[in-house]
């Protein structure tokens, strides 16, 4: 994906950037005198942000990772685990100073781990989002994530009911995809200017989709992402950020993405699409700084909040409230990182699971009634009332 910099993303005219050059970009070709990213380079060993606790550096299956372990960690008390993929042209250390990520885990108590992109996979280090060789369950970069999570939850105290993935442009697409393919694997997910899922299928495509969108086809990716699941489906809680100004990737998409997220997840406990409700069940405008925002709630069919989406008027390409250091940062904007955790924090996967066991049918429109299926399960009836009282 072209680069996650609100800055250059200003610098070139809309009219200017040509399908040719983004094509370049998104198939990594050498592009000269392109800055490298210095904010908190790995190279350098420094340390991002002002967050207590260890920042550690390791490889997994020949690729390298960073995590942070908080300074409330302990080893006998399992805390939750957030999987959180940088844009491109950004390393873990640059993505964790700006985004302020650390300081919530901190101040929260849960681990953080930032795979890197290598530029052997990317020259940009971008992640392969739209190329399903590397975007699909069991296939390449997307698995050794899925693997990447499941070792770190096999070395520390991890909550494995509480684990979660976010990222921002190409590392929010990653993320979008991994909650489908791997609903087994994470809970909730947080996407931050990118594609929906599975909403392109090749590199000219994808250019396509990042500059123009198409709201049409949100439900067709939520159909898709559904069938993807399989007998995994269930509700994919996922908060999304957007800037309107964004000329890296239209705004389009993060409406896209709502919608074929509250699609999925409404098929992942309902089965029926006729009872699907598109229109928020709750709407609030706001400012932040020179910013006016509208945030959008979304439930499915068992009432279960599953899409939160956050429109930032005039925000670029550019990680919302983050450092004012940051190269890759709107910090006036809503501290996206703390609304992320909020909203994650609150989903257990295997409370998810069990209710889309249930099968139970709700509605979202006209009378409240409720249409039992025969010997529905108390584990399922229990999951149900627990998601209700949210």
């Amino acid at each position: 994906m072209p680069v996650s910099d609100d800055t250059d993303a200003t610098d070139d005219a809309v009219g200017r950037r040509t399908l040719l050059r983004a094509k370049e970009l998104l198939q990594s070709s050498p592009l000269g005198a392109e800055r490298a990213v210095r904010s908190g380079d790995e190279r350098t060993g420094s340390e991002p942000g002002s967050a207590a606790g260890e920042f550690r550096g390791s490889d997994h299956d020949g690729r390298s990772y960073r995590l942070y372990v908080p300074p409330g960690y302990d080893a006998d008390e399992p805390v939750p685990l957030l999987v959180f993929l940088h844009g491109c042209r950004q390393t873990p250390a640059a993505f964790a100073a700006e985004t302020g990520m650390n300081e919530v885990a901190a101040d929260e108590t849960f681990l953080v781990a930032y795979p890197k992109q290598s530029r052997v996979g990317n020259p940009l280090r971008c992640w392969n989002w739209y190329d399903d060789t590397e975007a699909t369950r069991g296939s390449g970069e997307l698995a050794w994530l899925a693997d990447l999570t499941r070792s770190v939850t096999a070395k520390f105290a991890v909550d494995e009911d509480r684990v979660y993935v976010a990222g921002l442009s190409a590392g929010g697409s990653m993320a979008a995809r991994a909650i489908v393919e791997y609903a087994d694997l994470f809970a909730a997910a947080g996407v931050h200017s990118g594609p929906a899922y599975d909403a392109v299928g090749s590199a000219l495509s994808a250019l396509s989709q990042m500059y123009r969108g198409d709201g049409r086809k949100g439900r067709k990716a939520g159909i898709e992402a559904h069938e993807a699941m399989g007998d995994r489906a269930r509700a994919i809680p996922t908060i999304v950020f957007h800037g309107t100004d964004d000329d890296v990737v239209d705004v389009t998409n993060a409406r896209q993405l709502t919608e074929g997220t509250l699609r999925a997840s409404h098929l992942g406990v309902d089965g029926d699409e006729e009872t699907l409700e598109v229109d928020p069940d709750r709407v609030k405008t706001g400012t932040s700084g020179p910013y006016e925002y509208t945030r959008r709630q979304y439930r499915d069919a068992t009432g279960t909040l599953v899409v939160e989406e956050w429109i930032v008027d005039g925000m670029g390409h550019a990680w919302s409230g983050g450092s004012p250091d940051g190269r890759f940062t709107a910090p006036d904007g809503p501290d996206a990182s703390r609304l992320l955790w909020e909203f994650v924090s609150e989903y257990e996967r295997s409370t998810l699971e069990a209710a889309a066991d249930a099968q139970w049918t709700l509605p979202v429109v006209g009378p409240v009634s409720l249409g039992w299926r025969s010997r529905v399960r108390a584990r399922g009836r229990k999951a149900v009332s627990r998601l209700l009282e949210r």
